[in-house]
């Protein structure tokens, strides 16, 4: 069982961490949004952009699953709310896009986020069940 210390040091870990993905988050999605409507003149950043918010989600959510293994740790956050939110953004898209008579196209890097996240979510839901059996 780890110490008072060493619990509030992961604590401390896992807020930075959630920050950082937070923080990306926003920046990411707002990115996508500017890049839809600007017609993809941002399709370079939309790429680099990707390659650092799923990098920093996998490393948030396998360090949250580790801690759900060796710990038990329970998350008082929602990963719900990020699938919502970007299932609302790709649903926007979706109606957006034959709509404009082609001025604007769904990002095919805004797909590979948006697939990327729900399978992450997914994995994440299979672990947290598979510990509580």
């Amino acid at each position: 069982m780890p110490s008072k210390k060493e619990i509030n040091l992961l604590l401390r870990h896992r807020f930075i961490i959630k920050i950082i993905l937070n923080l990306w988050t926003v920046l990411t999605f707002t990115l996508f949004i500017i890049d839809f409507f600007s017609g993809h003149r941002f399709d370079t950043s939309t790429t680099a952009i990707e390659v650092v918010y799923l990098t920093l989600l996998g490393i948030y959510i396998s360090d949250k699953e580790y801690e759900r293994w060796r710990d038990g740790f329970h998350s008082r956050f929602f990963g719900e709310f990020f699938v919502i939110a970007w299932t609302l953004l790709m649903v926007i898209f979706v109606i957006i896009t034959p709509m404009s008579d082609g001025q604007f196209k769904v990002p095919q890097d805004f797909a590979v986020v948006y697939a990327s996240v729900i399978a992450a979510f997914a994995i994440s839901q299979h672990s947290k069940a598979l510990k509580k059996n």
